[in-house]
């Protein structure tokens, strides 16, 4: 009896009540939706983060955290009082690779604002390429400067109407010379001759006139109009026919009197005589219209045109005022680079983007003044030059205040307060310039007592000059300075002999706990030829004093009373005569006393005291290893500890963090050969894996 096995599909139907094809068809359906469908929420979630979010919720993993702000960036956008508009105008091509990474440097930052506050608004604008970009840009700014270029228009209208009469003036003048010259027929030929040069001359000049007409239409028809050009260029050309005008009646008066007893024409003899009559009406409106000219402001608009022009730029942008950041600004030269060892440019955009937030949006401007004695700190070449430039970029204003040349105080324009930083005089010998007595001081000791915001800065006297000239000021906080004591750390100088020396080298990683100090955390600051500093137990009324760095303890640290040898390194520990650790080298004291005529009012004054004055010192605040070509300042913690405690005399307390310049670091560079690999994984990738992973679904549910 033969057997019929059954067909393999139909005991699936039966078993299944499905067909092999229609379950290839169902479950290959349901690959394709969850294809589908990962794709659409992998999408979603890219749009999620990136425009509903605006990318706010993230983290920057970078090794030198090139997608982060410093915590004093941050600190400065939240009391950010306005609203402000960050516009990349970067030009970049792919054909340049170069000026594709410096725009997206640059615009990883402005987005990285952004992301810091909901008052900042970025816009990228490709000079070369992006026209309705430029065109948007320039009208808001033609806006925004509306009613500055009415006066500058109004002038440009004024010098339109002044130069059509004048050319009416030299045509009519240059036709009346030429037929005076023309029917003269028996005058002397000098004479006849002088004549058609004057008229050629009106006629020369009525040419540069319409020259320079065009030119100044050009000028005024540019997308930004430069209008202080116009005017320079009109004035420019009507200083020339005034000067004409004021000389051809004088050369008409030797022209006259050189044709004595020769019959004069009438015609001529009215030309001869009336030159000035004729010419005066014409250069009094031109001499009104100079002066008049000379008197309107200069234009921000033509500023900030002229700066946008030099090219590769960032604008900023608040409701009162506009600020340009150059190129130059943004990418500072490496004064490392050292051939292939390091690039020619470093990137120091958050540190000028945040310094010109500050100065655009806040209207305080504190005025620091180092106090000196005959000789520059802050001024260029002086010993604090680079902090004051850093510091000037922090929105203040720094002066030198040379007692020895000025008595009173110096009072900067745009200045909202003072805070005076007292710096020792320059070391000199004392047999020919002994130094300034406390009296030379007066002026500047006087406006610390009666309440100024100071800085303190003091060192260790020398044989014949034991304290410093204003050191009286230390004890109206109830401070005395061991001017004959110099802080040393004893260190081992050679590894192979185990010789060591104490050096007046202490380097501090451990701060007391006060709002000038938090923030630095662990950033190395050094101090050399530092005195310390004793409290007294019971501070004068009103007065509270608080150490910020301390000489450490240990039998290692100690301030030793030999100055002559501890400044050589050559101290050796005396433990009856020194003094041990930990003991201040700089105290911040607060100071409440009663404001002079108001009998209920109270004022706080803030002052640090400083047992150092070289810590300061550009020397220490900049040196850079020069082993480490791409390394930053040995030292951050020195600049950070003087612009903080600026920041805590002048009431910015809120601003008292770490700023960029400290934090920076080696960034993510390029990666070079593998840019198109890594690309194309991170566009393709996602869904590239998405379809293996359903192909493989669907090939496994088919069998």
């Amino acid at each position: 009896m033969a057997i019929t096995q059954p067909n393999r599909n139909d005991r699936s139907a039966a078993e299944g009540g499905m067909s092999q094809r229609r379950r290839w068809l169902v479950f290959g359906s349901n690959v394709v939706v969850a294809i589908l469908l990962a794709t659409a929420l992998t999408v979603a979630a890219v749009w999620l983060s990136g425009s509903l979010l605006r990318g706010r919720l993230r983290n920057d993993w970078t090794a030198g955290g090139r997608f982060s702000l410093s915590p004093r960036s941050r600190a400065m956008l939240d009391e950010l009082p306005c609203d402000v508009r960050l516009t990349n105008l970067y030009s970049h091509t792919p054909e340049i690779p170069a000026s594709e990474e410096q725009w997206q440097r640059v615009q990883d930052l402005l987005v990285e604002y952004q992301m810091a506050s909901p008052r900042i608004t970025v816009e990228a604008v490709n000079p070369a390429a992006d026209v309705g970009g430029v065109e948007s840009l320039v009208a808001r700014l033609r806006e925004r400067y509306a009613k500055e270029l009415e006066k500058p228009k109004a002038a440009l209208e004024q010098f339109a109407a002044l130069r059509k009469d004048l050319n009416d003036l030299l045509v009519a003048e240059a036709r009346r010379l030429d037929a005076a010259a023309g029917g003269w027929k028996d005058g002397p030929q000098e004479t006849v001759m002088a004549l058609r040069v004057v008229a050629q001359g009106w006629r020369e000049l009525k040419g540069v006139g319409d020259q320079t007409a065009v030119a100044i239409q050009i000028l005024a028809d540019q997308p930004l109009p430069a209008y202080a050009t116009a005017i320079a260029r009109a004035r420019e050309y009507l200083k020339i026919v005034r000067d004409n005008l004021e000389a051809v009646p004088g050369y008409y008066a030797k022209l006259k009197a050189s044709a004595q007893g020769v019959p004069v024409p009438d015609d001529v003899q009215a030309i001869l005589a009336g030159g000035k009559e004729t010419y005066e009406p014409i250069r009094q409106r031109i001499e009104a219209f100079d002066k008049a000219a000379a008197d309107l402001p200069e234009l921000e608009l033509d500023a900030v045109r002229r700066d946008i022009s030099q090219g590769e730029a960032i604008l900023i942008e608040t409701p009162d005022r506009v600020k340009v950041i150059s190129f130059d600004e943004v990418w500072i030269n490496n004064p490392n680079a050292t051939g292939e060892t390091a690039g020619e440019r470093l990137f120091n955009g958050e540190s000028v983007i945040s310094s010109a937030l500050v100065g655009l949006s806040n209207p305080e401007k504190p005025a620091v003044l180092f106090v000196t004695f005959g000789a520059p700190a802050a001024a260029p070449g002086g010993p604090y030059a680079e902090l004051a430039d850093r510091l000037r970029k922090a929105n203040f204003i720094v002066e030198d205040w040379d007692v020895l040349r000025r008595k009173e105080m110096p009072r900067p324009e745009h200045m909202t307060k003072a805070i005076l930083v007292f710096v020792p005089p320059a070391a000199s010998d004392w047999r020919r310039a002994p130094p300034p007595a406390p009296e030379a001081y007066r002026a500047a000791i006087d406006a610390v007592q009666d309440g100024t915001a100071a800085i303190v800065l003091a060192e260790p006297g020398g044989r014949f000059a034991p304290t410093v000239s204003y050191g009286e000021l230390f004890g109206l906080f109830g401070i005395k300075v061991r001017f004959d004591a110099v802080a040393v750390h004893k260190v081992v100088v050679n590894a192979t002999t185990g010789q060591e020396r104490a050096l007046p080298q202490i380097e501090i990683t451990s701060y007391a706990n006060h709002p000038i100090t938090r923030p630095l955390g662990g950033l190395p600051t050094m101090m050399v030829i530092a005195s310390p500093l004793e409290t007294a137990k019971e501070p004068p009324a009103g007065v509270t004093v608080r150490p910020i760095v301390e000489l450490p303890g240990g039998p290692d640290y100690w301030a030793d009373t030999v100055v002559f040898e501890a400044v050589r390194g050559e101290a050796a520990r005396d433990e009856g005569a020194d003094i041990p650790g930990p003991v201040p080298l700089a105290v911040a004291a607060t100071r409440t006393f009663q404001t002079p005529g108001m009998e209920r009012s109270l004022s706080t004054q803030k002052v640090v005291l400083f047992g150092n004055a070289v810590f300061a010192q550009d020397r220490l605040t900049t040196y850079v290893d020069p082993r480490d070509p791409f390394g930053g300042p040995v030292f951050p913690g020195n600049a950070e500890l003087f612009l903080n405690s600026l920041l805590w005399v002048a009431g910015t307390e809120h601003l008292i963090t770490i700023s960029p310049e400290a934090i920076q670091a080696r960034r993510l560079g390029d990666v070079g050969a593998w840019r198109l690999p890594v690309q194309v994984m991170l566009i393709g990738g996602l869904p590239a894996a998405v379809l293996a992973a359903g192909l493989v679904v669907y090939i496994l549910r088919r069998r």
